[in-house]
């Protein structure tokens, strides 16, 4: 999350060295981490970020490797003793069975050796490495093997085996060699040994003794080939017999060794430790602490520490050297059974509290330490988040139980005994997203980590790391773009469990492969990570190397390119005062903008326009800046983090000549790290040359600022220029990165230090020491470039070789270096005939290749004739592509100002000097075409037809000619080239070129495009196309719409023309909304052409109405309403959205009176399917449907036809036509109001409906069946209610809406029916209607229990 700083630096002339500045600015922010002795600064800490989603898990399980069969087939022929381990130097886990050993290579799964050449039960087994000068070179590891007889040597072969896999590791070839060298044991078993990195070997016997075994090659005149040393004993030991009893010393359980120290740690049995001096040249060993009370010092630093107790007895279960290059004031971190992580220092306090540098070497030698003690206390890691992790202050931490555990480079593993089968590996990483939050604010933080468990299968015997961790550091987002992800080997009794250490990288990685990514979970990553870091994430996972051997996910790839182009932000302006505090912003630059450490990436104005970049308000000093996007500075982040493994590395450096006292020129940066870095370089080139979109070019490319911004198109101009400006000297310098690690390779391959000594000496001492920066930046480098070339072209001479190799290696790989504009005709003629008079077809074809390149350079200046004649060997080289590039080429530079074109598209006048110009071009494509007749099963398909250059226009409008003219036009639209559309577009259009035309826009993703075209199809009138076919069309033209809409609002389909991202969806919108109307009108017109054919005699108007779409008021007027078509009218209603009450009225009376009365019919049954046919068509249209008129008249059909009427008809009816409940209760309610009337109210009359009916009698009538129609309404919601175990989360008992008494889709606004069912109850008293009262009251009494 380092800021990127991306200010602008004026003083930079060149867009190269601008971005070598924010290259560097960025390598800068990120060496700022803390070290993990300044985050543990204080005496205890335990905090921990549980990581709780299965994306962001610190430890992730791959997979379990069994142990062979054959090794469990030794297991059962255990007698004594078995023990293992793992070798993680030469990737193999060890494994003893009394007197046997076995090296299994747990890669291979299956492969292991054994050797069984003595008969001693082995008690312990170590690699250690080997003394120099002792064994020869291929020797490279020794195998420490002791048995209570002896301990003896193994010399270890060991090959690495070719690269393999995504990390680069292969397990190698692994061989024994006996070296007899060997010393007695005395029946002391060794229970530990470690060794040095000089070759000395130090084990812990059970009796309490520490012993060196000491050898050498040969035996001397008074010295053994090998021997024992007792370091702990005293000078009386020797002299009392051991059955004497003398009290041995307490064994000890485990050493380590700091090599860089100089110091053995020794872990004794009752859980205290010893340091152990080695001298300043390692041949020492002196006792210089000794520290008993390890677990009272870890109480006194930490409260909370409860180990020790008799309770919790205290225990170490590992200990782990932390290396200066790690922590320079730490020394050690030890493990203990608990879970706890103790760290041991040996600087005194004061020194600790002044040291500064985060993860420089040690200069100076190593000294013996002063002190040894506990610095820090880190408390364990919950096993799973729990209520009593938030109340630490009255619920104790829960402690571990650790067996074995591993620490390296900030990473913790800890081995928790689960149960009997199984154990929990916890694993704790620094949270590098906190901890740079943290240091924003304040300088001086305290150490964060993320954690989490995995269960794997059997008992943990130790864990190691597969590859080396070294250069990961402790923020591992800095180390993604150049490092592996860590992973690690767990060996347990059953085999060998793979785990990976997740950065947030991978943890990116794991949440976007999930099928439904949701923008809640992308923006809580963003949040926690920074909308920068986020990005430059996204880049990693672009351009690692899986994705350029495309073993990457397609869902992976979109997933991470859609977050750079939709959520990775514009640039904006902002403000900022005298202090750098951010004021306020124009505009949001996307998902998580502002958010985090990176999120306040601010740059000064700077563009081609000389803008004021600074505006005052008053004495407030608040200038204004442009933020650029998180897309922009996530670029320069994983740029930056790609390059800094060389970017300060000395390309090239002077070393003393062997032969004489001149010195010699080398490259000083490893090859291999070279080609690393330029891999990465170049999937990232590749990604943005498959993302033209990447850097905006114009205005109407760039999303605009909100509608509210008070913003000009200058100043969002100012804003895109800016960014554009900044990506473009980005991508330069990648390109002379790139080609600068291609030129030290090139003169890596041709042995620079021989090359370099005919460079004269001063020249030779300039050129030593540039650093790869200045090669990449400055004019020294460049200049340094051309003085080494000039060296290797003047050996080549001097030795009579050929110059060609170098001229055409370095303008393919170095082009801005190196010119080969001096190359001329004649060569590339000499280049094709040695081609032709090769034997050899891939010698032959890169002859043809080197030709080509350069006669594309000259092919303006050539004729007619050598242009077929150079084709016609082309030709003969099988090299046909190379004919359409050369015949293109010479067409273009022939005419450079396309005077061609202007006079094709004038019509070709007679006697214009451009009609030579024009003739010359045609010669040159009549040149292709030739070739494509003769190889018509090669050339003529969509492929490679797709692979031509589309530039020339003229070119392709020949070729299509031609295609045409040879009854390939289904060809036409296969072809991926913006010069088809234009040419279908070409007057005069028919049915076959507009119906090549849209599948051409679909081939090419741009649907709106083909939804103009299917629309013009279908509303045009000269094609014949009949009505299923236009509703075709439209139905087409609807998706295609909706397609490009996903599109554009995604960023990945932009319309021709100037026109912004909101007006291209404003205008496929008004597209959707015309096609849907037309569309619905169509159906309308398709309807009414059915019902006049099923008529029979109306065979005219029905093939009229296939001519061409009508409106709606032409279907009413000419169809609809002469011919009593009232289903189709009331669908004319619903489509012209016609507001009528009155002749809609009409209309359902009509149609249901005559359904009513049809004696074929079953009566109120028959209505009611009626009603709920229409109903499913033309609700909720009230122009159509009109609820409360389709509930009366059903009401007055129901009076009746009383014989046939069942309460709860009308609100089935109406909720089987797709009216939600709490919409029939509103309607029936409402129509109650109207018809209930006082008992006494008999003097006035009641309107309902179309009768006027008497107070007393009809109305009470229609009041109680509209009661019982709710009633019927309300029991049959509580039945689908209590239907769904309980309360439907549909409902609104608390009727708490914006709209009165309105609920959701299929639920009931509770309170008003409660309200309603009170009123009807009243009611329903008052008329003694005690029937109709009890079944309201049962219904009431029904949901109140259980709402």
């Amino acid at each position: 999350m380092a800021n990127t700083g991306t200010i602008v630096d004026l003083e930079a002339t060149t867009p190269t060295t601008k971005a070598a500045r924010l290259i560097e600015a960025n390598i800068q922010s990120d060496s700022k981490f803390p070290s993990i002795a300044d985050l543990l600064h204080a005496s205890s800490s335990a905090e921990y970020e549980q990581a709780i989603p299965s994306d962001r898990q610190v430890v992730v399980q791959q997979r379990l490797i069994p142990l062979p069969d054959a090794l469990f087939e030794q297991y059962d022929l255990l007698e004594c003793r078995c023990f293992m381990g793992l070798f993680p130097e030469i990737k193999r886990a060890w494994i003893t069975v009394d007197h046997r050993l076995f090296l299994w290579n747990y890669e291979e799964e299956s492969e292991f050796y054994s050797f069984e050449d003595q008969e001693q039960i082995i008690v312990s087994v170590a690699l250690v490495r080997p003394k120099p000068g002792v064994f020869v070179d291929t020797i490279r590891h020794v195998l420490v093997v002791a048995t209570p007889l002896e301990v003896f040597l193994l010399g270890v072969g060991y090959e690495t085996g070719k690269v393999s896999g995504a990390r680069g590791n292969s397990s190698g070839d692994l061989a024994l060699y006996a070296t007899q060298i060997s010393v007695p044991a005395d029946g002391v078993a060794m229970t530990s040994i470690v060794g040095t990195a000089d070759g000395r070997v130090f084990m812990s016997g059970n009796d309490g003794a520490l012993y060196e075994f000491v050898y050498q090659s040969e035996d001397g005149w008074l010295t053994k080939k090998a021997k024992k040393i007792n370091l702990t004993s005293t000078l009386a030991s020797y002299f009392v017999p051991t059955f004497l009893g003398v009290r041995r010393d307490m064994p000890a359980l485990s050493m380590a060794v700091d090599d860089e120290r100089k110091l053995l740690y020794v872990v004794m049995q009752d859980s205290s430790i010893k340091v152990f001096w080695l001298g300043t040249e390692g041949n020492e060993f002196v006792l210089a602490h000794h520290h008993r009370t390890i677990a009272n010092s870890a109480a006194l630093l930490c409260p909370q520490f409860n180990e020790g107790s008799d309770v919790a007895p205290f225990e170490i279960a590992s200990m782990h050297v932390i290396p200066p290059s790690e922590a320079r004031t730490l020394n050690l971190v030890v493990v203990t059974s608990g879970g706890c992580r103790l760290y041991f220092s040996t600087v005194k306090r004061m020194q600790r509290f002044y040291e500064t540098g985060a993860a420089a070497t040690i200069s100076s030698p190593p000294t013996r330490p002063d002190v040894f003690e506990i610095v820090h206390v880190r408390l364990p890691p919950e096993t799973q988040p729990t209520l009593a992790r938030t109340m630490q202050g009255r619920v104790p931490r829960q402690m571990l139980k650790v067996h074995t555990a591993f620490y390296h480079n900030g990473t913790t593993l800890l081995a928790h005994t689960w149960n009997e089968d199984h154990d929990s590996i916890i694993g704790a990483a620094p949270a590098c997203a906190q901890i740079l939050a943290r240091v924003a604010r304040q300088p001086r933080t305290t150490l964060a980590e993320n954690s989490s468990a995995t269960r794997i299968e059997g008992r943990t015997w130790a864990i190691a790391e597969v590859g080396s961790a070294d250069g990961q550091g402790l923020n591992d987002m800095v180390t993604a773009a150049s490092m592996p992800t860590r992973t690690f080997a767990v060996l347990t009794n059953v085999g060998v469990t793979i785990i990976e250490k997740h950065r947030p990288v991978d943890m990116l990685r794991s949440l976007i492969t999930r099928p439904a990514l949701q923008e809640s979970q992308l923006k809580e990553f963003v949040s926690l990570y920074g909308l920068d870091e986020t990005c430059a994430m996204c880049y990693t996972i672009l351009c690692a190397s899986e994705y350029s051997q495309a073993s990457l996910g397609m869902q992976v790839a979109n997933t991470a390119r859609r977050i750079l182009f939709e959520y990775g932000g514009v640039p904006h302006f902002v403000e900022t005062s005298a202090f750098g505090t951010v004021l306020a912003a124009d505009s949001t630059a996307g998902i998580g903008a502002g958010t985090g450490a990176a999120g306040n990436n601010i740059g000064n104005i700077s563009n081609n326009n000389n803008n004021n970049s600074n505006v005052s308000s008053g004495a407030g000093a608040v200038s204004e800046r442009i933020a650029l996007s998180g897309r922009h500075n996530g670029l320069a982040i994983y740029l930056a983090r790609t390059l800094q493994p060389i970017w300060s590395q000395l390309a090239t450096v002077a070393k003393a000549n062997e032969h004489s006292n001149s010195t010699r020129l080398h490259i000083g940066i490893p090859v291999a790290s070279l080609v690393d870095v330029q891999d990465r370089l170049r999937c990232l080139q590749h990604f943005i040359n498959n993302n033209q979109r990447f850097i905006p070019s114009q205005l109407n490319q760039m999303p605009l600022q909100p509608a509210n911004s008070a913003r000009s198109t200058v100043d969002v101009t100012s804003c895109w220029n800016a960014e554009a400006s900044s990506l473009a000297s980005l991508y330069e310098l990648m390109i002379h990165a790139v080609e600068a690690i291609s030129f030290l390779c090139l003169m890596s391959d041709f042995n620079l230090p021989v090359v370099s000594e005919s460079i004269p000496e001063p020249q030779r001492q300039r050129l030593a020491g540039i650093q790869f920066s200045q090669l990449v930046c400055s004019d020294t480098g460049k200049q340094s470039c051309r003085d080494m070339i000039l060296a290797l072209i003047n050996a080549q001479i001097k030795q009579n070789m050929g110059i060609d190799s170098i001229s055409d290696v370095l303008s393919k790989r170095c082009s801005t270096m190196f010119s080969s504009s001096d190359v001329c005709l004649y060569k590339a003629l000499e280049t094709l005939k040695q081609a032709a008079e090769s034997e050899e077809g891939t010698e032959a074809r890169d002859l043809a290749s080197a030709a080509l390149s350069l006669l594309t350079d000259i092919a303006g200046t050539l004729s007619i004739e050598q242009l077929r004649e150079i084709c016609n060997s082309f030709e003969a080289l099988g090299q046909l592509n190379s004919i359409i590039t050369l015949a293109l080429d010479c067409a273009a530079q022939s005419d450079p100002h396309g005077d061609a074109y202007k006079f094709w598209g004038d019509g070709a006048p007679e006697n214009d000097p451009r009609e030579a110009i024009y003739s010359k071009r045609m010669d040159c494509y009549r040149c292709i075409i030739n070739v494509m007749e003769k190889h018509r099963s090669s050339v003529l398909n969509a492929d490679s037809l797709s692979k031509l250059p589309g530039t020339d226009v003229l070119f392709h409008f020949a070729l299509y000619d031609w295609l045409l003219d040879n009854d390939q036009s289904k060809l036409l639209f296969q072809i991926r080239n913006s010069h088809v559309e234009q040419y279908l577009n070409l007057e005069p259009r028919t049915l076959e070129k507009c119906d090549m035309l849209w599948h051409y826009y679909v081939h090419e993703n741009r649907f709106g495009n083909a939804a103009v075209v299917q629309r013009q199809m279908a509303c045009v009138q000269d094609f014949g196309i009949d009505l299923s076919g236009r509703i075709e069309y439209l139905s087409l033209s609807i998706s295609n719409a909706k397609i490009a809409i996903d599109m554009v609002r995604g960023g990945k389909m932009r319309l021709a023309g100037e026109v912004s991202e909101e007006d291209q969806i404003n205008e496929l919108a008004m597209i959707l909304r015309d096609n849907e109307d037309q569309l619905e009108v169509a159906q309308v017109q398709l309807e009414i052409q059915q019902q006049l054919r099923n008529l029979g005699g109306h065979e005219m108007l029905a093939s009229e109405l296939d001519r061409r779409l009508f409106t709606v008021t032409e279907l009413y007027e000419k169809f609809a309403e002469p011919m009593k078509m009232w289903d189709a009218v009331l669908l004319i209603f619903k489509a012209s959205n016609h507001d009528d009450p009155q002749m809609v009225e009409t209309v359902w009376h009509s149609i249901l009176r005559t359904v009513l009365d049809d004696q074929q019919r079953t009566g109120l049954l028959a209505v009611g399917s009626k009603v709920a046919q229409l109903g499913a068509r033309l609700y909720p249209s009230p122009a159509a449907f009109p609820l409360t008129t389709v509930a009366r008249i059903l009401l007055d059909l129901a009076q009746e036809r009383l014989f046939e009427y069942i309460p709860g008809y009308v609100c089935d009816t109406l909720v089987n036509a797709g009216v939600p409940y709490w919409a029939v209760f509103e309607a029936l309610n409402s129509l109650y109001t109207k018809a209930a009337v006082p008992p006494k109210a008999s003097g006035r009359n009641n309107t309902f409906g179309r009768s006027t009916i008497r107070p007393a009698a009809a109305a009470n009538s229609v009041a109680v069946m509209l009661a019982r129609e709710v009633a019927a309404l309300a029991s049959r919601w509580v039945e689908i209610t209590k239907g769904n175990n309980g309360v439907s989360s549909l409902a609104d008992p608390l009727n708490i809406r914006g709209d009165e008494n309105e609920s959701s889709e299929n639920g009931m606004p509770v309170m008003a029916v409660d309200e309603a069912l009170s009123q009807y109850i009243v009611n329903a008293t008052l008329f003694e209607n005690n029937e109709l009262k009890d079944e309201l009251q049962r219904v009431q009494k029904n949901i109140r229990q259980i709402f």
